[in-house]
């Protein structure tokens, strides 16, 4: 300021001279002593204006220093406090974060234990589901309700977690089960016949043991299984003469007992891949026809000897009780008429030994033998004798006609 003051005063100063230069030297002398007597003076107060101005300027200056100053250490001051205030609260998050922490890894155990109590849950289900599906495909409950297995064919198809509904869902299917397994439900109903055709007819089902129909075509019985392929009951087998007329009284209710199959419908199935008689001689060819006619023919003659000789055993039965107290009372003559009444092998071997009773031991053991030598190939052999062979037909075993 003050220089500019300054400058300012010398410029003027030449100016006043400059426009002067042509007056007189005393004059000019004069009038720049004057000019700058008055310069000098305004001059001196412009720097003493200048001068106090800048000490005014440097007095305000130094009070807004202090002022900042003291504004400043307040500042600083009330920033410490932040600061301490800040790091007392970034402390309390540390510890709250450390906690959060921990709170984090205890529920990622419990979780992780959760998460493992639900896998086997659901594979719990799952096998469950698996089960059941298996029992309602060989359950004859099954035929009775259409589409009965596709809630548990959803349940193994979906990947996501079972839920309850799921649960009630299987839960219900079995204590259907065992409600249906407890009761003899009669029915008139389609089926897939033994020809593979749809046929209509009587049916009842034993529980879930088995499944019998009557086919309303022909009045054929069987036993029927539940198709899970075809979503209906198939008709597997026609059992003998003798389990088919069981079954047809079962069916009118004329009886009470019937065939079961307890297998849960194995031993049907099997039943129906067992070929019939007829189906085995078809299958044993031509040779089959001469070892049929060889057993009817060996057949023939076992019977033969069987009724033959089972004829002999009950008519000596009959007669012993006699002979034997005939002997006991020494009335041989009335023991030899009766045996030379009665016909068979026993009684002649008797009434040869009858006939030597008087005669010596060695005698009567060689009567005895040669009476039994005698009679063994009519027991042996196909005697004329027997009453079941025609008097035209020759014995060769003995030398009568």
């Amino acid at each position: 300021m003050r220089s500019r003051s300054f400058f300012v005063v010398i410029l003027s100063l030449f100016l006043a001279l400059s426009g002067s230069a042509a007056w007189s030297p005393t004059a000019v002398a004069a009038v720049a002593e004057k000019e700058g007597s008055s310069l000098l003076k305004r001059a001196t107060l412009q720097v003493e204006q200048e001068q106090q101005t800048a000490e005014s300027e440097n007095r305000l200056n130094k009070a807004e220093i202090a002022a900042l100053r003291k504004s400043a250490k307040a500042a600083k001051a009330e920033a410490a406090r932040r600061v301490t205030k800040i790091n007392a609260a970034i402390a309390a998050q540390e510890k709250e974060l450390e906690k959060l922490v921990q709170d984090q890894q205890i529920l990622e155990k419990k979780s992780r234990r959760a998460l493992l109590k639900l896998n086997e849950l659901a594979g719990v289900v799952r096998t469950s589901a698996r089960d059941l599906s298996t029992l309602l495909e060989n359950s004859p409950v099954s035929g009775d309700i259409a589409g009965r297995l596709e809630p548990v064919r959803k349940i193994l198809k979906q990947t996501a977690y079972p839920g309850m509904g799921e649960i009630a869902t299987i839960a219900d299917l079995y204590f259907a089960e065992m409600r249906a397994s407890a009761e003899i439900k009669r029915s008139q109903a389609a089926f897939v016949g033994l020809d593979g055709r749809r046929a209509t007819g009587r049916i009842v089902r034993l529980g879930a043991l088995s499944t019998i129909y009557q086919d309303d075509a022909d009045n054929s019985c069987g036993y029927a299984v539940y198709g899970p392929e075809n979503d209906a009951l198939l008709a597997v087998s026609k059992p003998g003469w003798r389990v088919s007329k069981n079954l047809q009284k079962f069916i009118a209710q004329e009886s009470q007992a019937v065939y079961l199959d307890f297998s849960g419908g194995d031993a049907v199935r099997r039943l129906a891949l067992t070929p019939s008689s007829w189906e085995r001689l078809r299958s044993g060819g031509i040779l089959v026809w001469p070892i049929l006619l060889v057993g009817f023919v060996a057949l023939i003659f076992s019977l033969e000897r069987f009724l033959f000789l089972s004829r002999v055993k009950s008519n000596t039965d009959k007669v012993m009780g006699k002979i034997i107290q005939l002997v006991a009372a020494g009335d041989f003559q009335s023991s030899l008429e009766l045996l030379e009444n009665k016909k068979g092998p026993v009684f002649r071997v008797l009434a040869a030994g009858l006939g030597a009773r008087k005669m010596a031991r060695d005698v009567l053991e060689n009567v005895l033998e040669e009476a039994i030598l005698k009679e063994l190939p009519r027991l042996e052999n196909f005697c004329r004798r027997s009453r079941f062979w025609p008097p035209s037909l020759r014995c060769w075993a003995c030398s009568e006609p």
